[in-house]
C-alpha cells in the first residue's frame, strides 16, 4: 500500500511539518515510519527510549539518513491494531513532562545554592594558563620563561631564514 507522506501534526501545532508520517504506513498507523525534521540522535534515542517503555509498542527503532542532514526517522510498530501516531504524541508528552520536572529540580538547586562551586578560583583565560604552567613546572616539564625563549629563539631562526632567502632572490632577479 503505497501513501504520501502526511503531516503527523494537527493543524494547530506550531509546525504541521515537524513530524510527517513516511510513505508505507499501515491503515490506522499501526505499524509507520516517521521523520522528524531538524532534530538528531539527541532526541532520537531518548524518544525511542521513551516509546519502548509502552507496553503496546511492539518495536521501536530510529536512525538518521545521513549525517549532513538534520533529521531522523522513528520506525513504530505496535501490538493489538493500536495506533503508532497516539504512542509517538504520547512519548513526546512524556519526554516534554520528564524535561520540564529536570528543569525544575535544577532551577531549585540552583536558587537555594545547594550545589559545589570553588570560589576561589578564577576562569578567566589568563588564571587558567597561569595555573596549567604551575603545574607544569610542579612535574619538572619546564618552565614558561623556557619555552618563551625557545619560541622567540625559533621565530628568529625564521625571520633570518625568510631574509636570506629575499636576499638571495633580489641577487638572482638583478643579474639577468
Amino acid at each position: 500500500m503505497s501513501h504520501e507522506a502526511t503531516p503527523a501534526l494537527s493543524e494547530d501545532a506550531p509546525r504541521a511539518d515537524k513530524i510527517i508520517a513516511l510513505p508505507g504506513y499501515t491503515e490506522g498507523y499501526t505499524a509507520a515510519t516517521y521523520c522528524i525534521q531538524d532534530e538528531d540522535h539527541t532526541l532520537g534515542n531518548l524518544l525511542r527510549w521513551m516509546i519502548m517503555k509502552n507496553p503496546d509498542v511492539e518495536f521501536c527503532g530510529y536512525s538518521a539518513p545521513h549525517p549532513s542532514e538534520p533529521k531522523i526517522h522513528i520506525r513504530i510498530q505496535m501490538y493489538d491494531e493500536k495506533s503508532s501516531l497516539t504512542a509517538l504524541h504520547t512519548a513526546l508528552d512524556q519526554l516534554e513532562s520528564m524535561t520540564e520536572s529536570i528543569l525544575a529540580a535544577y532551577q531549585a538547586s540552583l536558587a537555594s545554592g545547594d550545589y559545589d562551586r570553588p570560589t576561589d578560583l578564577e576562569y578567566d583565560f589568563e588564571s587558567v594558563n597561569q595555573r596549567l604552567w604551575e603545574e607544569k613546572e610542579a612535574q619538572g616539564r619546564g618552565s614558561r620563561e623556557e619555552w618563551e625563549a625557545e619560541k622567540a629563539e625559533k621565530e628568529k631562526a625564521v625571520k633570518e631564514e625568510e631574509d636570506k632567502k629575499k636576499a638571495g632572490g633580489k641577487k638572482g632577479k638583478s643579474g639577468r
